[in-house]
C-alpha cells in the first residue's frame, strides 16, 4: 500500500515539476536574451549612476554649507543685537568674537542704523545675507536672513532681500 501511495504522489507531481522546469528554462533563456540586448545600455546606465551620484554629492555639500551659513548668520545676528544694546553695532567680526573661515568669505557693512553680513562661498553658487537694523520708530531691532544666487551678491537692494533671493528663518540650535 505504501508503494502504491508513493507512485500515486509521484504521478500527480510530474506535470507540476515539468511545468516548473519549463518555466525556469524560459526565464533563464529570456534573461540571457535581455542581457545580450541590454549590454550597451548597462554601460550607459553606469555613467548615469555616476552623474546622479555627483549631483547628490553636490546637493549634500550645498546643504552642509547652508547649515554652516545659517549658524554663522544666527551668531552674527545675536552678537550684533547684544552689541547694539550696549551702544552701537560692531564694525568687525573680531569684535563680535565670531570667526569665519572655510567655506565662506565674509564682508561686514555697518552704519548707525543697520549692519549687514554678506557670506560668499568659496565653492558653490548660493550666497547669504544677514541684516540687523533699527525699526522705523528706532526703538526695536529687526533681523532679516536671505539666501540667493551668488551672482546677485553685493548688488544694491531696497532693504528687504535682494531681487531673486529668498528670506528664511535660520534654525535655532540653542
Amino acid at each position: 500500500m505504501t508503494t502504491l501511495m508513493v507512485n500515486t504522489l509521484s504521478y500527480k507531481k510530474v506535470p507540476s515539476l515539468l511545468a516548473a522546469a519549463l518555466l525556469a528554462m524560459l526565464g533563464l533563456l529570456s534573461m540571457h536574451q535581455e542581457h545580450q540586448k541590454q549590454t550597451p545600455y548597462v554601460s550607459g546606465a553606469w555613467s548615469g549612476v555616476k552623474d546622479v551620484a555627483s549631483r547628490l554629492a553636490e546637493r549634500e555639500a550645498t546643504l552642509k554649507r547652508r547649515i554652516e551659513a545659517e549658524e554663522l548668520l544666527l551668531s552674527f545676528t545675536r552678537a550684533q543685537m547684544t552689541r547694539y544694546y550696549w551702544g552701537e553695532f560692531a564694525s568687525s567680526m573680531n569684535e563680535l568674537g565670531i570667526s569665519v573661515g572655510e567655506p565662506f568669505i565674509a564682508k561686514l557693512e555697518r552704519s548707525r542704523s543697520d549692519t549687514m553680513l554678506w557670506l560668499r562661498p568659496e565653492h558653490g553658487v548660493e550666497a547669504y545675507l544677514a541684516i540687523v537694523r533699527r525699526d522705523s520708530s528706532g526703538t526695536q531691532l529687526e533681523t532679516l536672513h536671505c539666501r540667493g544666487n551668488l551672482s546677485q551678491l553685493g548688488q544694491p537692494f531696497s532693504g528687504t532681500c535682494p531681487d531673486g533671493w529668498d528670506q528664511f528663518l535660520p534654525r535655532d540650535n540653542s
